[in-house]
């Protein structure tokens, strides 16, 4: 089973987020996508609300999409959220099914900044996906310099199929998707202002965070 994974603080989930993963899902394809809620990040300098209710608004959100699954492994595992911990776990779990990490082109520029990076890319845990407006040659070749120093020496370039080839019969995908200016800072601010949401992201949520009052 080929199973795209999809972390992030969602603070809160928004339309962005979900087309994005829509169109992964099927240029791929894959069988499906897991979306994986942090407990607390290393990068974030924003006020991140409570856990469980960022968790109860990606299942609502993803509800609909029978592609679309939701795991609790980050917040149950506790602490600090580190990718490479929570790809360990889901290797141990789902042993049969081929993963690819969804990942936008800005996150992916820091990736060898990540806790064991180079492992990421030479375990044989994941495949990438890299997601942007302009996968051509130019931006492809400039996604292998982000790469940690010892795997981008033994990377090769699959230009025709905009990807970058890893040991261990894994690859980088660059894909083209949707770009939607969307960010959940701006939603928090709407709510905040009492300005509207709708169209940012789905009416259902909407209706959650005003009922319990989340960035009012």
């Amino acid at each position: 089973m080929n199973t795209g994974i999809f972390g992030g603080t969602f603070n809160p989930i928004h339309y962005g987020h979900l087309r994005a993963c829509e169109e992964v899902a099927e240029l791929m394809p894959l069988d499906k996508v897991i979306f994986i809620p942090s407990n607390i990040t290393s990068n974030k300098k924003e006020t991140v609300i409570n856990t469980q209710k960022r968790l109860e608004m990606v299942k609502i959100a993803t509800e609909d999409n029978s592609k679309f699954e939701v795991s609790d492994i980050e917040i149950s595992r506790g602490g600090i959220s580190f990718f490479y911990d929570t790809l360990r776990e889901l290797t141990s779990i789902y042993r049969k099914d081929n993963f690819f990490f969804i990942i936008g082109t800005d996150a992916f520029s820091g990736i060898k900044n990540w806790k064991n990076s180079e492992s990421l890319f030479n375990t044989n845990m994941t495949n990438f996906i890299v997601m942007n407006r302009n996968a051509h040659e130019k931006n492809l070749l400039n996604l292998a310099e982000y790469l940690p120093d010892r795997i981008k020496e033994t990377a090769g370039m699959d230009i025709k199929n905009s990807r970058i080839v890893l040991s261990g019969n894994k690859y980088i995908y660059f894909l083209n998707v949707t770009r939607m200016d969307i960010s959940s800072t701006k939603i928090r601010n709407n709510f905040k202002m009492n300005r509207s949401n709708l169209y940012l992201l789905p009416k259902k949520l909407i209706d959650y965070i005003i009922c319990n009052r989340l960035y009012l």
